[in-house]
């Protein structure tokens, strides 16, 4: 399984500028200004406890500010588009202002360096970068369209990753669409997997790329609908469910945001299990809605009652404390100002789960510090860090167990 960590492999996020800015909600005004302020000065070192079964979990909340050294670092839409490198010292955050790559060192508190990247060119990473991923050996690897790059911290191309040049196992084109989320699985043999969604039949397939062969094997993961059940459209507009990728040390997962399964992958593409547990402070799953094809104001009001069900992000392993931490949330609407998800979004309830190694559930509590579920979180030092924007500020809210 060695072949698996390529330095600390991460999900790599299948949104797009839009989407991110549209869903990410992340300037709420004076209101969120005011929240903001808030947690600063009243959240650091509380403790809530709460209980699942008889069993207890308590934590304390720090805030940790991030010194930027006058650099605008990226706070607003493309937050999710960074990743910690395996030493859990430097966080990697792209920035969008000038296209290039924040390093923040989260021991010393401070932004240390910026490294630029080119659109075009020899070394051309793309216009647009919708995923990172910190790999080993100074590289990384960005996700693009319609192709991604695996590049230096000189901004030196090292390999570019195009799915669309590749064929499958029958000798047929691959598509004439990227995946939504790739992730590097092998470097050495330069193997990458991608998530596909087939719009026509409304399912998901996992991807293995063999870059060096040109060649893609594509994985069924929809076997049970559990992909093809929350696929709304209207007209020609598709609404799939956002599907997660990303690895450890151990594995592959896969998951998407109605449901809490996670399907786990040898690097090779096999699947090894479909991981499932009973939450108590959210449903396992929202229920699948009433009408898949409808009119755009029906598909909207589905979608509305799918986010005040639950909503899954995917989880993230603690290899201190050698455990999952995983974020879910449930949205909660205005009552007057409409039936659908553009209506007045008053209050996101974000809730925490941790689990095992063999990913049972151990404890779950709701975190009412964390105002949604769109910020970037991963473990360092056994701790979940949760990204924040502090009125234009990086910082981090830091959840101690």
């Amino acid at each position: 399984m060695k072949k698996l960590n390529p330095g600390r492999l991460k999900l790599i996020s299948d949104k797009v500028p839009e989407s991110i800015q549209l869903r990410g909600g992340y300037g709420y005004g004076w209101c969120y200004l005011l929240f903001s302020v808030m947690i600063y000065i009243s959240f650091s070192c509380q403790e809530k406890k709460t209980g699942q079964d008889g069993q207890g979990i308590s934590y304390s909340i720090d805030t940790v500010m991030i010194d930027s050294k006058d650099r605008l670092l990226e706070v607003s839409g493309y937050m999710k588009v960074s990743d910690l490198d395996d030493d859990e010292r430097s966080f990697f955050l792209y920035n969008h202002h000038d296209h290039s790559i924040d390093e923040i060192n989260l021991d010393q508190k401070e932004f240390v360096k910026t490294y630029p990247l080119d659109a075009e060119g020899p070394n051309g990473v793309g216009e647009f970068i919708f995923g990172l991923q910190v790999l080993n050996d100074s590289l990384m690897f960005a996700k693009s369209v319609p192709f991604s790059t695996i590049f230096n911290k000189n901004g030196h191309v090292v390999q570019k990753v195009n799915w669309l040049s590749a064929k499958d196992s029958l000798g047929e084109p691959f598509g004439d669409v990227p995946p939504r989320s790739e992730l590097i699985v092998d470097i050495k043999d330069w193997r990458v997997m991608g998530t596909n969604l087939d719009f026509m039949k409304e399912t998901a397939f996992l991807g293995v790329f063999s870059v060096e062969e040109k060649l893609v094997k594509n994985i069924d993961v929809d076997t049970e609908n559990s992909f093809s059940n929350y696929f709304l459209k209207f007209d020609y507009n598709f609404r799939p469910p956002w599907v997660f990728l990303w690895a450890d040390e151990n594995y592959a997962y896969l998951s998407h945001e109605y449901s809490n399964e996670i399907f786990l992958f040898h690097p090779g593409g096999e699947l090894v299990k479909i991981i499932q547990y009973q939450p108590k402070l959210t449903p396992s799953r929202a229920k699948v809605p009433e009408v898949l094809t409808s009119t755009r104001e029906q598909v909207r009001r589905e979608s509305r009652k799918l986010l005040e069900q639950v909503r899954f992000e995917a989880p993230v392993w603690d290899k201190v404390n050698r455990r999952y931490f995983r974020l879910s949330a449930q949205r909660i609407f205005g009552d007057g100002s409409g039936y659908d998800e553009t209506a007045e979004l008053t209050r996101t309830r974000v809730f925490l789960s941790v689990l095992d190694a063999e990913f049972n559930l151990v404890s779950e509590v709701e975190l009412e510090e964390v105002p949604n579920e769109f910020y970037k979180y991963f473990a360092k030092d056994g701790k979940l860090w949760v990204c924040q924007n502090f009125s234009d500020e990086l910082g981090f809210l830091v959840f101690s167990f």
